[in-house]
């Protein structure tokens, strides 16, 4: 299980992030939390190495998702796609639950409402807006958005528009935004409606 966790957490540590559609159909890694608050992810990454071995990347992966789902539930963590072109491989995985996610992979990752993110102690230094201008913003327009928070560098893609990000995030689109220099001591913030 190790060896597959740490080939998921290489393959996010090391991103070139471009944009993607609307549905969730990435060119890039891509985190999506669904209106359901299920998580779909995709990891791209480079596959040019003489001693990768992607039968190998591919037992590793179903192994540690079996073992996953034999201490919560069968379809907790699915895997839709593990693919290997040219030298590029990619990973697109399915999990029920945000907390599925968060503890599959063995990070920090937060969806819910702007209140539960406060309350759980994630609060932005600041915000900006989609121009990237610091945003004033008043505490009940923030109350009516959501908010997902990782200390991943990742593309995040939302079920609604994105209004506010964290200083470390870039909108690329109205539901796309690019998390960068993400970490423990700096958590990406998107927040969206």
């Amino acid at each position: 299980m190790k060896n597959a966790l740490n080939f998921c957490v290489a393959l996010t540590a090391v991103l070139f992030l471009t944009g993607c559609g609307g549905k969730f159909e990435p060119t890039v890694s891509t985190i999506y939390v669904t209106s359901r608050g299920e998580v779909k992810s995709a990891m791209m990454e480079s596959f040019d190495k003489a001693y990768y071995n992607f039968e190998e990347l591919s037992e590793d992966v179903e192994k540690a998702v079996r073992s996953y789902c034999l201490d919560v539930n069968e379809e907790a963590v699915t895997i839709e796609s593990l693919t290997q072109e040219n030298d590029e491989v990619a990973l697109v995985m399915n999990y029920q639950t945000v907390d599925d996610y968060r503890t599959f992979n063995e990070v920090l990752f937060f969806s819910g409402t702007y209140a539960e993110a406060v309350s759980e102690g994630y609060l932005p230094e600041e915000l900006h807006d989609a121009e990237g201008e610091i945003a004033d913003v008043d505490s009940e327009e923030l109350d009516d958005l959501k908010v997902i928070v990782t200390e991943e560098s990742v593309c995040i893609q939302t079920s609604g528009k994105i209004k506010y990000v964290s200083d470390n995030v870039s909108i690329v689109d109205k539901k796309l935004a690019r998390a960068v220099e993400a970490g423990k001591g700096h958590l990406a913030f998107v927040l969206y409606k």
